[in-house]
């Protein structure tokens, strides 16, 4: 019942580590719903990888749902809407980054 239960915890660790290495904490983690955690995501892993093939607008878009998200009342007014705008810009994103990899090749 021992190995269960630190197994529990090194396996808990080890989520909420892979969670804030993401940018997501526990507490956004448990209060928001998945689509709004998927739009975080890509919008973080874009602006943290990818940001020099953003637009201007879509810089500004990116950054300012980063920064709804971290904040409860603004988090609440985030619709399905705003999230497809980040899962476009991710789309686009990828669909450069898979020409560029094509070139090479």
């Amino acid at each position: 019942m021992q190995n269960l239960n630190k197994q529990h915890l090194k396996d808990e660790q080890l989520a909420n580590n892979w969670l804030k290495e993401n940018g997501i904490t526990n507490r956004l983690f448990n209060e928001v719903q998945g689509f709004q955690l998927q739009a975080y995501k890509t919008a973080t892993n874009i602006l943290k990888h990818n940001v020099n093939l953003l637009k201007t607008n879509e810089h500004e878009l990116l950054t300012s749902y980063c920064e709804a998200m971290l904040n409860s009342r603004q988090r609440n007014s985030i619709t399905k809407r705003n999230t497809y705008q980040i899962f476009n810009i991710g789309t686009r994103i990828n669909r450069q980054l898979f020409k560029q990899y094509r070139k090479i090749k």
